[in-house]
């Protein structure tokens, strides 16, 4: 039987974390409401209560308790991941006010802690002369993002997100202070590298920092740019994407999109395109694209640390959202304009599903390889199925699946050896899709049978 929150053991939690704490227990007080709001609604769950820590030693206090009572808990960062939510019989342990970030220039490494938000480590950085991989959201939570493979617009100079931690620190399953090194624990740095959500509360990390020079410029930017195509060009826009995504003589990375943005709505095809290295080159290298004449063609300089910027309706909370990321082994046009088909019906069939986005996603080259082993398992992959799945009516949540699923196996087929999953893109889909290569997942298993062995921190690793 799941333990009930009883009134004894909030009063617990109050006062074993001291009086300069926050527990949250009314649900229709507006800062509950507003601490309760996810990226997604999807599954989301109202719990007891919201526990709001400003210390390392009062969040692992906070662990403790529950630990003690068998309450279950999850912890909440930038609150963009779909399982950052909690039912009636468990809390939510919100970061919101613990935050830091810190650069050390002459080390190269930055420092982060607690809720800390990816934009607020992209301007630290950068005004130290750095950058590392990050993703395309603002307000994601940085922390989350390293744990959890994190996929990049730099990945083939920085190498995912997983890879640049150094160490961290981690409150595991019974609430002891856990130091994550080379030097003390190396297997558990292995895992959090890429699936850190699964063994701990990991709430710092040490990760690399990369020269802004390294971008392939003296100004720190990259070039990012659009191409707007109607959708009835779509045959001559993929057969021309099919030569530029494997030129990897020429650093190009983006979205090839299949949308109907605001405000016409009108059905597009939209290739929001990157290049790195000298921003001057990138005409060069979407020669094939200008040549096909698009409706609108731009793109200019960026700040590494603003290429996120402007995306606020996307990062926004509510509506039912989600991602279906998948990694291709091949471009697939004739898939490619079959899940055109697919995107087509879905939104006559659900019009709350327009903010729907099927997108496919490249890099012309690989993400960099570490020296070292982890869990992060992508790095043969550099194309996906990156869709974004949007709608508002609640009773059409698998009707708007069901062709995101349809979708899917257009573009990756149906041969299963070939099938990869992203690190932290689902949790019902088979896990051996998430952590690929020899003896990986046996060894992920042992470790979480050690760490974790109750399923404090996900059933992940311990059910399959």
């Amino acid at each position: 039987m799941t333990p009930k929150l009883s009134a004894k053991l909030l009063q617990d939690l109050i006062s074993d974390s001291g009086p300069d704490v926050e527990v949250l227990v009314d649900k229709d007080s507006p800062r509950f409401k507003e601490l309760s709001k996810r990226w997604t609604d999807i599954d989301r769950e109202t719990p007891a209560a919201i526990v709001l820590r400003d210390s390392p030693s009062l969040i692992q206090k906070t662990v403790r308790s529950a630990h003690r009572s068998s309450v279950p808990f999850v912890t909440k960062s930038g609150g963009h991941s779909q399982w950052s939510t909690i039912g009636k019989h468990g809390i939510i342990i919100d970061l919101g006010k613990y935050s830091a970030v810190t650069v050390n220039d002459g080390a190269k490494t930055a420092t982060l802690e607690g809720s800390i938000l990816s934009k607020d480590v992209a301007i630290a950085l950068a005004a130290e002369g750095f950058f590392t991989a990050l993703g395309n959201g603002n307000t994601v939570g940085a922390i989350p993002y390293f744990l959890g493979g994190g996929a990049s617009i730099t990945t083939s100079i920085t190498g995912y997100g997983s890879d640049q931690i150094l160490a961290a620190r981690m409150i595991d399953a019974t609430g002891s202070i856990i130091n994550v090194t080379d030097e003390d624990e190396p297997d558990l740095l292995y895992a959090i590298r890429g699936a850190g959500q699964f063994f701990g509360l990991v709430f710092e990390l040490i990760i690399r920092a990369t020269p802004l020079t390294e971008l392939g410029n003296d100004k720190g930017v990259i070039w990012a740019g659009a191409f707007v195509f109607p959708i009835d060009r779509a045959p001559e826009v993929a057969h021309a994407m099919s030569t530029l995504i494997n030129d990897s003589s020429k650093a190009t990375a983006g979205l090839m999109m299949v949308q109907a943005p605001p405000p016409t709505r009108n059905p597009a095809l939209i290739v929001a395109a990157r290049y790195t290295g000298d921003p001057d080159a990138a005409k060069i290298a979407y020669k094939a694209l200008h040549d096909l004449g698009p409706i609108v063609a731009n793109g200019g300089p960026v700040p590494i640390q603003n290429t996120s910027d402007g995306r606020e309706a996307l990062g926004a909370k509510g509506g039912f959202k989600k991602f279906g990321v998948v990694g291709l082994r091949r471009f697939n046009v004739d898939g490619f304009l079959g899940t055109i088909d697919v995107w087509k019906t879905l939104i006559t069939e659900c019009p709350d599903a327009i903010n729907t986005s099927f997108n496919f996603q490249w890099d012309s080259r690989f993400a960099k390889q570490p020296n070292f082993e982890s869990a992060m398992s992508l790095h043969d992959i550099r194309l996906w199925q990156n869709n974004l799945i949007w709608h508002t009516d609640v009773q059409n949540r698998l009707r708007v699946d069901e062709p995101n699923d349809r979708a899917i196996i257009l573009m990756r087929g149906i041969n299963s050896s070939e099938f990869a999953d992203f690190q932290n893109g689902t949790r019902t889909d088979p896990i051996v899709r998430r952590f690929r290569g020899p003896g990986k997942l046996e060894k992920l298993k042992a470790l979480k049978r050690k760490w974790d062995p109750k399923g404090v921190f996900t059933n992940q690793l311990l059910s399959e």
